[in-house]
């Protein structure tokens, strides 16, 4: 029976000792928890009295079915968390266990130190985001008169030029409040990189920005221009050219001058983009495109010279057949003309230098000794009397 009390005594007093902690750590945990859900009850009612979560969203439709899964929702939830977070330390204090916590009361310290920045921070974005979607939807509602001028300017319907512009002014006054909100953290090791990456898109907005009204710009002059061109070459006549090439079956489906404009307005919008590229800095892709350009104009010239050749090689072709020559020599001075004209115009291109001096110096060549075979086969008999006459002439003398 002693033995029994001995184990028995040691085991009540320690259970006496606990007990009260035990019973006054449970009274504070459900008091702690009911506290917490009516404070995240009033928290979510005020959230929703104030419509947090549709003046955040701007009305849009699809904010509208996202209930309970907003903002507000997100901030109930933290702020529950929170303070359940607040009442286990509690608890556990309660309880007598003060060693073991000491990681994470540290750790909880550094947090609530943080807490009041976080606070702000979100204030801040907050506070940035509703004031930028506000500017964001009056510029949009201001510029939506020019979404009836789409179709005029040839943009797709999909387009909304209201809507661009509103993204626009949205970036330019969110991204400053956004980094404001970082740098308040105090967190180098989240926001400077955070800030960093920030502050170099907002220099470069202004650079894309400029590179895009260049590019928009140079569209619609291009347009205006290659229409004014290509209305001026069809009332000179210009589309029947092809006709007189024998090209008719290669301009079935368009006409030149719609040609020449489009080569018009591709040499136009590539001209911007190398402007555009130089406003965006990038050197290397600037220089290939200045090549590009350089290239592209050499071929055009280069076309337009074999366009002329041919129709000189076709005029001196008529003129020689109405003259009465024979079609033997009216051919051998087109293939002439087509054979200089293509030299000059390969060599306009860059293409070869080498390769073209060969070929030019073959097909004039191939015609010397053309002329010279069909003059001495076909001439030999009068080639013949005349050196017989000469040489009459000499046995006289």
């Amino acid at each position: 029976m002693e033995a029994l009390r001995g184990f028995i005594d040691p085991f009540l007093n320690t259970l006496g000792k606990y007990l009260p902690n035990a019973f006054g750590a449970l009274i504070v945990l459900i008091l702690g928890w009911l506290l917490i859900e009516l404070l995240a009850k009033g928290l979510r009612a005020l959230l929703g009295k104030i419509k947090l979560d549709e003046k955040l969203c701007c009305g849009k439709e699809d904010c509208q079915h996202a209930a309970g899964k907003g903002f507000s929702s997100v901030l109930v939830t933290f702020f529950r968390y929170l303070l359940l977070l607040c009442l286990l330390l509690l608890v556990l204090d309660v309880l007598g266990v003060k060693g073991v916590l000491d990681p994470v009361l540290k750790m909880f310290d550094q947090f609530m130190l943080a807490v009041p920045n976080i606070i702000a921070a979100l204030l801040i974005g907050v506070i940035g985001y509703i004031i930028a979607s506000a500017a964001s939807a009056v510029v949009a509602t201001l510029v939506s008169a020019l979404d009836h001028w789409k179709a005029k300017l040839g943009m797709a319907e999909s387009f909304s030029l209201a809507r661009f512009v509103g993204q626009i002014v949205f970036i330019f006054v969110f991204v400053p409040v956004l980094i404001a909100a970082l740098d308040v953290l105090k967190i180098e090791a989240l926001s400077k990189p955070a800030i960093d990456m920030l502050q170099s898109l907002m220099l470069a907005v202004p650079k894309i920005l400029s590179a895009a009204i260049i590019l928009a710009v140079a569209y619609f002059v291009g347009r205006f221009v290659t229409a004014v061109v290509s209305d001026l070459l069809k009332n000179l006549g210009i589309d029947a050219v092809p006709g007189k090439l024998g090209l008719e079956s290669s301009f079935s489906k368009f006409t030149l001058s719609k040609v020449i404009g489009g080569v018009a307005m591709f040499f136009i919008m590539l001209a911007a983009l190398v402007s555009a590229v130089e406003k965006l800095q990038m050197a290397k892709l600037s220089e290939l495109l200045g090549q590009l350009t350089l290239f592209a104009g050499d071929i055009a010239l280069g076309l337009v010279i074999l366009v002329i050749g041919s129709l000189l090689a076709k005029a001196a072709h008529s003129a020689m057949c109405a003259a009465g020559s024979s079609l033997f020599m009216a051919n051998l001075a087109r293939v002439a003309i087509i054979g200089l004209v293509a030299a000059m115009g390969l060599r306009s291109m860059g293409i070869a230098d080498d390769i073209v001096r060969m070929a030019f110096g073959l097909t004039l060549g191939g015609v010397a000794v053309a002329f010279a075979l069909s003059f001495g086969l076909g001439g030999r008999e009068a080639a013949g009397k005349q050196l017989e006459d000469w040489f009459e002439k000499l046995r006289k003398k």
